[in-house]
């Protein structure tokens, strides 16, 4: 059974997320520009095993926002009022590109909390992505820039794209203080450069890293059963057919 939950922030945004299944709590965050509905091929299987909580980010899908900058600070601070609400002490988190920045940050944070860490696709600089999405991000948000001239949504959406333009403000020296078992994951085509997810699961003490051949930024999308059994055999530590 899902159950449909919301917190309220001290600035009054809303943050809505969905819980499914039951065990330890497992987050997935979606990327820039998406909601937790990303990971509709994820939840029917993880929920078999965790209490999964998928959640929209602030200024995304059902969740609202009453700021004019974001920052992964502040959606850190969103993720831990969402713990707070619900008692949790330990989880695992699941981050997928801008989520998988918001996880290495959560967990940076507040390492003590974050058992295993999967992240896919993330970056901490934005020379972390390839020239040419670099170039892809700079359009896109000049291009909703215009656009909020006009309409408000947007506005908001240049607001939600200007996240991946900055670096998240992680050092070498918070990833080294990241205590949680790491699985860094990312298709060779991704739009992350190689070396960069590399530097990723170099620098966190327990990470370690796998490269999927002919898989790109959606590889959970694409081909969801083979993302769940790395994912699953992680967590699960153990070989997981499904």
């Amino acid at each position: 059974m899902t159950k449909k939950n919301t917190v309220t922030t001290a600035d009054g945004s809303q943050i809505f997320y969905e819980t499914t299944g039951t065990g330890t709590p497992l987050f997935l965050l979606h990327g820039n520009g998406g909601s937790s509905d990303y990971f509709s091929y994820q939840v029917p299987v993880l929920s078999r095993y965790f209490k999964v909580y998928t959640i929209d980010l602030r200024g995304h899908g059902r969740s609202t926002n009453t700021q004019d900058k974001l920052s992964f600070d502040l959606l850190s601070d969103d993720l831990y009022l969402i713990t707070a609400q619900e008692n949790i002490h330990s989880l695992n988190i699941l981050g997928f590109s801008d989520g998988a920045n918001l996880a290495i940050y959560f967990a940076a944070s507040h390492p003590a909390m974050v058992k295993h860490l999967i992240l896919n696709a993330g970056n901490t600089e934005f020379q972390g992505l390839t020239p040419f999405s670099q170039i892809s991000v700079y359009l896109e948000y000049f291009w909703f820039r215009l656009l909020g001239i006009y309409s408000s949504k947007w506005r908001k959406r240049a607001v939600i794209t200007h996240l991946m333009l900055r670096d998240i403000g992680i050092t070498e020296r918070d990833l080294e203080r990241i205590s949680a078992k790491t699985l860094v994951i990312v298709g060779k085509k991704d739009v992350i450069k190689l070396t960069h997810s590399m530097y990723l699961a170099e620098k966190i003490p327990k990470a370690s890293f796998v490269l999927i051949p002919g898989q790109g930024h959606l590889f959970a999308r694409k081909d969801p059963n083979l993302f769940n059994k790395n994912v699953l055999s992680f967590l699960l530590e153990k070989q997981v057919n499904l």
